[in-house]
This record gives C-alpha cells, structure tokens and sequence, in this order.
C-alpha cells in the first residue's frame, strides 16, 4: 500500500466541515445533528471502499447494479416525497436510491469499458455500456427525478472519452437528447443549430452530415410538442429559467432570492450566523439546493473563491488519480466520480446564478442530505483505494 493522498483526504474534510457549518447557520441544529448522523455511516462507507480489494469490486459489479435496479423499480412503488417517489423513508431517516445508482452505474462502466482497447462509434461497441446506463436514466425519470437522471450523461460521455472515444462521436451520441433540449426555445435552438451543423459539414461527410442535422431538426421540432404535454410546474420551471422576473412571487422567486443573497454577500459577506436572507426565511430550501447562497451570503466573494478552489483542486486530484493509475478499470471509475462531482457544482452553482434553470441537484459535500454525503465519501474512498493500493 502506497502513502496516503493527504490532498485528496485533507481536501474531502474540509468540504465536509464547511458543510456542516453552512448547514447548523442555515437551518439550525436540528439539520446539523441529522447531518452529523449520517458521518460517520459515511466514514465507515469510506473505509470499507478504501480497503476492500478492487478485484473483489469488479466480480461482484453486475450484482450491485441489479440491486440499483431493484431499488429504483421498489421507489416508485413503495416510495415517498412531494410531488414524487424518490425516497425510503425509514422513520426521520430518508435514503435515495438514485444516489446508490450514480455508484454502481460508475463501477459497472469502468469494469465493461475498460475490457476494450479502443472505443469506435459503432452499435457494436456502444449497444452494450449504453445499455447499462439508459435503464437507469428512465427509471429515475418515471419518479419524476430529471436533475438526477441527467447526471449520467457528462458521467457517460467523460468516461468514453477516456476509453478514447472522440469528441466528435460523442457529440453524435448525445445530439438527439441536445437537440431536444435546445428546441424548448428559439432562442436556445438557433444557435445550438448554426454549432452543431458547422461541425458536422466540416468533420463528416456531406451525406452523414445531412443525416445528423436531419436527425437533430426533426427532434428540436417536435420539443414544443412535448413541452406542451408536460405538468405545469415542469413548463413553469422552464419558464422561470428563461424569464424568473415575470414571476417574481412563483417560481422566480427562488432564483431571484438566491442572487440577492449571493450578491448581498459583496466582497467578504455579512459574517458567520449574519445571513439576513436566509435567516428571515427569504431563501428557500438554503440547507440543500440553495447551500451556496447561504456561504456566498454570509463568506462573500472571498469565500465563494476559496471554497470553489477547494472543490476544484478535490476534482484535480481525483483526476491526477486516474491519469497515474495503472489499472484501466480503477482509472475509468476516477473519472466517473470526477465527472460526477464536478457537473452537480456546475449545475448547482449556476442554477444560483441564475445560469441555469432550477433543479433539485445537491451540492457534493456541502448540501444537506445523507445518501448524498454517503455516495461522496464513498466514492471518494474508492479513488483512494485506487491512488495507494496497487493491484
């Protein structure tokens, strides 16, 4: 066994300290001892993911993802939560199986891709992992959980990038789930269209080209379709994205409330246990989606930048991790959980900022929720497993 990553462990302990402060000053010390519960499970979770042989991991992986499946197809019989079945409630205690699922899904892809030397953009070769991943997305769409669901995608796509996979047919393989998105609003469609078909009449040829964009404007046409059939709090919160002004007391009020908290934070912020927004009950849900206005709020700019660096150089090392190892499967599951990790900061952040729409995705580390602080640290165990034991 190799010395220990103190970067990698030093850099996971102080998000997770930093969260539970952010957490006892946001909603107070009934939160914070609920948290604070779930550490130590995460710590054993941790130890137990550092320690256990990866061999051992890889031959029981096809097991851990059908006990994925089994509890998404169990959540929306016998789930609870508002508006959805996401949860199992076990008294006060809630766990979230899709939180599980990122896990596994990970684990499972790293053993399958990392059998192949090289990845070509054929049915052959992409029928399989994608057949991995699509049942997991559709059954956490069903509770309905999208956020959730759309975390395995950059997951998916960077760990085909790795196995070496090019950016161009990975591009090819989302296009019909981008070009769906970007057809909500002309203003989003124009120029993903003018992008997207740029690239293609330069990379391919002029046959297949005209086939892609054929694909991707049939798909962005029939997005307002769709759009029109969903429920009204889906169209709402799409609406509020590109609009949260014009619903100022709706659902623009989360959006509207969290830059206010975030920019009342100016430079140094108003001080811990200071926040006013979040402490006259302006800020919505500020222990779990809206945990970073709280900081933004009361940390200021500084603070905002000092954790961001934090969490960045978390995301480096997990990466240098795999660049170093010499086990692909061990490499593939890095970049996993790196993917992971960054694009629910990306998407957290910028739900805050107003950049993009707002999703119920937890901030890792930071948010309030036991089975997100669980899967963290253990995924944060198995790339330490991977940095210092060799196999």
């Amino acid at each position: 066994m190799k010395r220990l990553d103190i970067i990698l462990l030093s850099t996971t302990l102080i998000l997770i300290t930093a969260g539970l402060l952010a957490i006892f000053s946001a909603a107070g010390i009934h939160y914070f001892l609920r948290q604070l519960f779930f550490l130590p499970v995460g710590i054993g979770g941790f130890l137990f993911a550092t320690l256990i042989p990866r061999r051992l991991i890889y031959g029981i992986a096809d097991f851990l993802y059908g006990i994925s499946l089994i509890l998404l197809v169990l959540v929306l019989i016998i789930g609870t939560g508002p508006g959805a079945r996401r949860w199992f409630a076990f008294g006060s205690i809630t766990l979230q199986p899709s939180e599980f699922a990122k896990l596994t899904t990970v684990i499972i892809l790293a053993k399958y891709l990392g059998y192949r030397r090289k990845m070509d953009f054929n049915f052959k070769t992409l029928a399989a992992p994608s057949i991995i991943v699509l049942p997991v997305v559709l059954l956490i769409l069903v509770e309905p959980d999208l956020s959730t669901a759309l975390t395995f995608l950059p997951m998916y796509a960077a760990m085909l990038y790795w196995q070496g996979l090019r950016p161009l047919h990975i591009l090819l393989l989302f296009m019909p789930l981008l070009a769906f998105i970007a057809g909500f609003s002309i203003y989003f469609w124009i120029p993903f269209f003018i992008i997207f078909s740029t690239i293609v009449f330069i990379r391919m040829r002029f046959s297949h080209a005209l086939l892609a964009i054929g694909i991707s404007s049939f798909l962005g046409l029939i997005s307002p379709v769709i759009l029109s059939n969903l429920k009204e709090y889906q169209k709402a919160r799409i609406m509020s994205f590109f609009a949260p002004w014009l619903d100022p007391h709706g659902l623009g009020w989360n959006i509207i409330q969290s830059q206010i908290a975030i920019g009342s934070g100016r430079i140094i912020g108003k001080g811990y246990l200071h926040g006013t927004q979040k402490r006259l009950g302006f800020l919505p849900n500020r222990h779990t989606d809206f945990i970073f206005s709280c900081i933004a709020e009361e940390f200021g700019f500084i603070g905002c930048m000092l954790l961001l660096a934090i969490l960045n150089l978390l995301i480096y090392r997990i990466l240098v991790t795999a660049y170093k190892s010499r086990d692909q499967n061990g490499a593939l599951m890095c970049i996993g959980f790196a993917a992971i990790i960054c694009y629910q900061a990306f998407v957290n952040i910028g739900m805050l900022l107003g950049l993009l729409p707002v999703t119920g995705i937890t901030l890792p580390f930071l948010s309030y929720g036991g089975s997100s602080l669980l899967v963290s640290l253990i995924m944060i165990g198995f790339t330490h497993n991977v940095a210092t034991r060799s196999e």
